[in-house]
């Protein structure tokens, strides 16, 4: 071979991934499985332990669980994490996922006001961002705007009876809640034309809030057959002790899914809706 010129037959012959791809998730610095593959099998033996402390959307932690490694992830916003959550959930199965140990997310009351009452703004956002996506089962769609979030931290999509599309908003206080943002949240739900609002408070909710949000009525789901409250107040407390989650079945997922081991016919894309 001649100096300064690469063979490639001896190089990695290894596919990007394309826009069409299987595997694509929407990260920019995403890698393809292949790839990380070669390197975690030509660096380490099964049983072994791998480490991404940049783990982003979690190639490097499916291909380490494929290949039989033990596997510690770090990433310093939720969302990553929840993006990793449902890969794996969709990859391995849900039991699997429900086996992962999460350190750094509030798992208590304690944990849950230490990260709303962070100085750091960012970090508080993250709190916003943990309320909305483990009340969805990371389904919702996180709003990303810096500064005044015009009252809104994610939103969600279902189906309505004549196959259109409606929209859920999310609105996360960790401070103190009153009666007045009930009505704010109603002229949100109207700016944004929603039909569903969530609250997601800290605090607990007066009698008056609860009666207010009542008061807004309800949305018959004639497809489902069922009523939903127009407007729900779920307390953190209601996510970590009850295991309260959102009902309603959700037609646009925001997270992408990954193609299950041995079902072909898994994949959703990041912003598909599903039938």
């Amino acid at each position: 071979m001649a100096q300064g010129i690469l063979n490639f037959e001896y190089g990695f012959e290894i596919p990007s991934i394309g826009s069409d791809s299987s595997e694509r998730l929407g990260y920019p610095t995403q890698k393809p499985e292949a790839l990380l593959e070669r390197i975690i099998a030509a660096c380490s033996n099964k049983g072994d332990t791998v480490m991404d402390a940049y783990c982003g959307c979690g190639t490097t932690i499916a291909v380490a669980q494929r290949l039989r490694r033990n596997w510690i992830g770090i990433d310093i916003t939720y969302q990553s994490i929840a993006v990793i959550l449902k890969r794996l959930e969709n990859t391995f199965g849900k039991e699997y996922a429900k086996d992962v140990i999460l350190d750094g997310v509030p798992k208590d009351m304690a944990s849950a006001e230490a990260l709303a009452h962070k100085k750091d703004d960012r970090l508080r956002k993250e709190f916003e961002k943990w309320a909305v996506l483990t009340y969805t089962n990371n389904r919702a769609v996180i709003n990303e705007k810096k500064g005044a979030d015009a009252g809104i931290d994610g939103v969600a999509f279902f189906k309505t009876a004549k196959n259109e599309t409606a929209k859920i908003i999310f609105q996360v206080k960790s401070g103190s809640v009153k009666r007045s943002d009930i009505a704010t949240l109603r002229g949100d739900m109207q700016r944004e034309q929603a039909e569903l609002a969530v609250l997601i408070t800290l605090e607990e909710p007066s009698n008056v809030m609860v009666k207010e949000a009542k008061a807004a009525g309800h949305y018959k789901h004639e497809g489902m057959g069922r009523s939903y409250d127009t407007i729900s107040i779920v307390t953190i407390q209601d996510i970590l002790e009850a295991n309260k989650r959102l009902e309603i079945p959700l037609s646009l997922e925001v997270l992408k899914s990954a193609k299950k081991i041995g079902d072909e016919n898994k994949q959703v894309d990041m912003f598909d809706v599903i039938e």
